[in-house]
């Protein structure tokens, strides 16, 4: 039972918060270019709590799984000078669009701060050359550095990771030894990992010297890397790479968030998760800030707002549709769970 409790606290201050901080970046950027918020509420259903500012109403309420921010002039067009809809358009693209940034941000910046603080980047010098493994078989040794894979040039162990993922092809490797260049021709040793196709050479690199600016530059490497793996997925996803099946929603989420081990481990779930949130409200979908911030451009082009009736049922479409995506999802992730 405690087990249960943890694990929907859990889960409700990831999505609370998360959507919070979503929800918290329109009403900023809204604010600054004086467009009138009508309420700022956190949480749906009925209302707990309640306080009218001097323009704005806040409000929280009963179910804390998300939020809204209500403008004047959002949902239906206004006169009023301070609506939404008399923005002129770039305020309008970045109010809706500072949802998502702010997750994206967000994530970024915890990123960085879990990778910096785990320790500084590891090098591309060889420190164990691993029996069994391609490396000892070619020859290389302690002490050697790995500077070139391919046509790739290898300067820490994220560079190496990186051109030997999903590489099973004859590999070009240069190495450095005491001031010689050394070229070798070789192939990836392919080893099985929690279901996944694995790739290595069979050498350990040494870690750079454990200062503050090395452990920022590792905080900086491995952002590189986390943006371009979400950047994967969703082409993956596109090309069809990956299946619609393969997608999680928030039965899905919960269910790994419940299983995260410790404080750190939380943290890099809120990260991945704050990341994913942003970077799928800005596709250009009706219903979501991405299909939002389309309407605005193609208004921009146009030079004039679309008609009222078509933009509420271009949205109304992109809402039916993302509810039947959703509904699908959640039955694929309730049939992995059970």
């Amino acid at each position: 039972m405690i087990s249960f409790m943890i694990s929907a606290l859990k889960i409700i201050f990831l999505l609370g918060f998360l959507i919070f901080i979503h929800e918290l970046g329109h009403f900023t950027v809204a604010k600054l270019c004086k467009v009138k918020v009508n309420e700022f509420a956190i949480g749906f259903g009925p209302t707990i709590w309640k306080k009218q500012g001097k323009q704005t109403k806040y409000a929280l309420r009963l179910i804390p799984l998300g939020g809204f921010v209500s403008m004047e002039g959002e949902e239906e067009r206004s006169e009023e000078k301070d609506s939404f809809s008399q923005a002129s358009i770039p305020k309008r693209i970045a109010i809706v669009a500072a949802g998502a940034i702010v997750n994206i941000v967000f994530a970024i910046l915890v990123y960085f701060i879990l990778v910096a603080t785990s320790g500084p980047y590891v090098t591309n010098e060889v420190t164990k050359v691993i029996e069994g493994y391609p490396a000892k078989e070619i020859g290389i040794q302690e002490g050697d550095k790995i500077i070139q894979v391919n046509e790739e040039k290898i300067n820490n162990l994220y560079d190496l990771n990186n051109s030997l993922r999903n590489n099973n092809q004859e590999i070009r490797l240069k190495v450095e030894r005491k001031g010689e260049i050394l070229e070798y021709i070789t192939t990836t040793k392919q080893v099985v990992e929690q279901g996944y196709m694995s790739y290595y050479l069979g050498v350990n690199l040494k870690p750079s010297e454990d200062t503050f600016i090395n452990r920022c530059i590792n905080g900086f490497i491995m952002i590189k890397d986390f943006l371009f793996s979400i950047v994967d997925n969703l082409k993956q996803l596109f090309t069809g790479s990956v299946g619609m099946d393969q997608m999680m929603g928030p039965v899905g989420i919960s269910e790994v968030v419940s299983k995260t081990n410790g404080f750190r481990e939380f943290v890099y779930m809120l990260a991945l998760i704050s990341i994913s949130l942003g970077v799928t409200n800005l596709l250009p979908i009706p219903a979501l800030d991405g299909g939002k911030i389309l309407i605005l451009i193609i208004e921009a082009i146009r030079r004039k707002p679309l008609n009222e009736k078509t933009e509420i049922n271009i949205q109304l479409l992109g809402f039916s549709i993302l509810i039947v995506l959703s509904l699908y999802v959640t039955y694929n992730d309730i049939v992995r769970i059970f």
